[in-house]
């Protein structure tokens, strides 16, 4: 039988549509990708790819192996989780990605269960801003809570809450009626941004035609936006009793935005006893 990094390599290759993503993807060489292809097609003797075309396309056969191959890859996941429990290994260390705008406050009963039962496992607590998804799939986690309002065919993901976030205001700003401000009139003022843990994950959610203002985390942006610095979205759990005091003001200008929370891993990869803990904890 091949070896079943060879076979992943293929499944990588079909979810990206391209050998240099699949290399890029695996962290691989753009060779060493086609190599694993054609370990495979000549130990079973059976073209998989038809590389004529612009993008690898399935042959017939392949498409056909594909399927099993997809299936191989589960039950071997599936194996290794079995022999881990079977052992009673317990992971030396978890790495659990968190968005910033996720409250801390959802995860200390989580985290004190671990430290009962698994008091030998190192945890760290990444705090991320907009690049939970980059993290994951980059191996730099093991487990990632992030707004998820797309989906990757990488990722496992089990939607475990939804989050508000309004576009808030300082009071002190506003002369007029909040739902006659239309953008032209928020471009008077700074749009207060948390930039990307990640430099390659774009900020989001950006106005075009306005001053941008950058900060490194949601506390300083709430600050700067309660004290009539300029203006930006914020979770709602954050803001809540600053909307109902009217220090400040929610305005419907650019539209209601609910994001789905969702607890990931990566597809195909298995979780020891801690990481299933986490994972369980959610459901």
């Amino acid at each position: 039988m091949t070896n079943l990094d060879h076979l992943y390599v293929i499944a990588t290759i079909c979810d990206t549509g391209s050998f240099q993503l699949a290399s890029e993807k695996l962290n691989k060489a753009r060779s060493a990708v086609s190599y694993s292809v054609k370990q495979v097609e000549e130990f079973y003797q059976v073209k998989i790819f038809d590389r004529t075309k612009y993008r690898p396309a399935l042959t017939r056969d392949g498409k056909v192996l594909l399927v099993r191959i997809r299936q191989l890859l589960k039950q071997a996941e599936a194996f290794e989780s079995f022999v881990r429990d079977l052992k009673g290994e317990t992971e030396v260390e978890l790495r659990l990605g968190v968005s910033s705008n996720f409250p801390i406050s959802r995860l200390t009963k989580l985290l004190r269960s671990l430290k009962a039962e698994f008091p030998t496992t190192t945890l760290h607590l990444e705090i991320e801003t907009a690049s939970g998804e980059r993290l994951l799939l980059a191996e730099k986690v093991d487990i990632a809570i992030f707004a998820a309002p797309s989906r990757s065919p990488f990722i496992d993901y089990r939607q475990i809450d939804s989050m508000k976030i309004p576009l808030v205001i300082s009071r002190t700003l506003l002369s007029e009626d909040p739902d006659k401000i239309n953008e032209i009139d928020l471009a008077q003022y700074p749009q207060i941004i948390v930039k990307s843990s990640d430099e390659k994950s774009p900020d989001i959610g950006i106005l075009d035609d306005t001053l941008k203002w950058y900060v490194t985390d949601l506390h300083v942006k709430k600050e700067l936006i309660v004290n009539g610095l300029g203006w930006g979205r914020m979770p709602l759990h954050m803001v809540r009793d600053d909307i109902a005091s009217g220090r400040l003001v929610h305005l419907p200008t650019l539209g209601e935005l609910t994001l789905p929370i969702c607890l990931t891993k990566l597809a195909n990869r298995a979780l020891g006893p801690v990481g299933k803990r986490v994972w369980e904890f959610f459901a």
